[in-house]
């Protein structure tokens, strides 16, 4: 059983607000900060407790009061702003640590990073969300400057973000993020990538097309679906529900004969493990690959080059999604950037071997 979070005193919630605004210099030397009532209706606690904290904080040095103007930031606190930590957090919910499109992400953020004297720690959890959640909790009490965030479950990350906001410690969300909850994000053109995909096997003569996902509760693998459909849709081809595989187990055997039934001549797969997975168990069960079904991936892994038979995928550049991840992280800290951005990097279609005209 798992140790419960500490719960902190109310009056710390206000402390560590005004705290956090010093050290992303949101406020400097001499500018006011929220009144008592303010305080209260912002963070929801008592007019007490705000006293309380505003008065460890004059006792602090931190700020101070002018009687019929309200509390100030000390003047000793430009200089602890000005230090403030030049530490990025960058954590990673994944299966594999050492997986080719991990190290791209982390190059593209250790390049911008390098550039700018910021240091990148990196914290890896293996696909475990209530341990993403926990270290995310403990990292927020250290001195960080912002969190990079790929998480396994960006849905249930809503419970922490709320937390991470809280503490006013800017953060960007890597590929995926929550559906109905606005946050900072940079992922590539899904959508449009996938679409390109299915059109050029519309193309090739292809009109029974499935789609196989992966893990169908994340964002991208929606949006992949979505240009799957939309593509077969605008090409007035429909899309059949028995060529749909959504579920994190593919059976194989159903697959294996509908392809020898002539039910389904090519397969868009969600990402390339999941291509690269179908390649293997298809030919394992005697399918030829791409003589009785032609096979599309998404992600272009350093692998799927060398596999049984190179796979045809649609490629998005994880180097730049890194550095453009650490880019708009800087911007958030530095106070250059306003309101949430979803920043949609471009995809290029990689033909290989797997796919034929018909």
């Amino acid at each position: 059983m798992s140790e419960k979070e500490p719960v902190l005193p109310k009056y710390q919630i206000v402390k560590d607000y005004v705290l956090a605004q010093i050290g992303n210099q949101e406020i400097t030397k001499d500018d006011r900060i929220p009144s008592e009532s303010e305080f209260s209706k912002m963070l929801n606690v008592s007019s007490i407790t705000v006293r309380k904290a505003l008065s460890e904080l004059v006792n602090e040095g931190v700020i101070y009061r002018v009687r019929g103007k309200g509390s100030f930031v000390a003047a000793g606190q430009t200089a602890v702003a000005e230090k403030a930590s030049n530490l990025v957090a960058f954590v990673i919910s994944g299966v594999e640590m050492y997986d080719s499109s991990y190290m791209q992400i982390m190059k593209g953020i250790q390049s911008f990073l390098g550039k700018h004297d910021c240091k990148l720690i990196i914290e890896f959890v293996e696909n475990d969300f209530e341990q993403e959640r926990e270290l995310i909790l403990r990292l927020i009490q250290s001195d960080i400057r912002g969190l990079l965030i790929y998480s396994s479950d960006p849905v249930a990350a809503k419970s922490y973000l709320n937390d991470i906001r809280k503490k006013s410690i800017p953060f960007v969300m890597l590929d995926r993020s929550p559906a109905g909850y606005p946050v900072n994000v940079v992922t590539c053109n899904n959508h449009d990538g996938a679409y390109e995909a299915v059109e050029y096997l519309i193309r090739n003569g292809h009109k029974q097309i499935g789609f196989a996902a992966y893990d169908f509760h994340l964002s991208p693998e929606v949006d992949r679906y979505n240009g799957y459909n939309n593509a077969m849709t605008n090409a007035s081809l429909p899309v059949n529900k028995k060529l749909l595989y959504l579920e994190k187990e593919l059976d194989y055997d159903t697959l294996a004969r509908q392809i020898q039934e002539g039910e389904i001549t090519a397969l868009f797969c969600t990402n390339d493990k999941r291509a690269l997975e179908v390649l293997e168990q298809l030919t394992s069960l005697g399918i030829r690959i791409p003589d009785q079904i032609s096979l599309m991936g998404f992600d272009d892994f350093e692998s799927s080059k060398f596999a049984k038979v190179a796979l045809s995928t649609v490629k998005q550049y994880f180097d730049v999604l890194g550095y453009e991840s650490a880019k708009l992280l800087l911007e958030i800290s530095e106070g250059n950037s306003y309101g949430n951005k979803k920043v949609m990097l471009p995809t290029s279609l990689i033909i290989r071997d797997t796919v034929r005209p018909i």
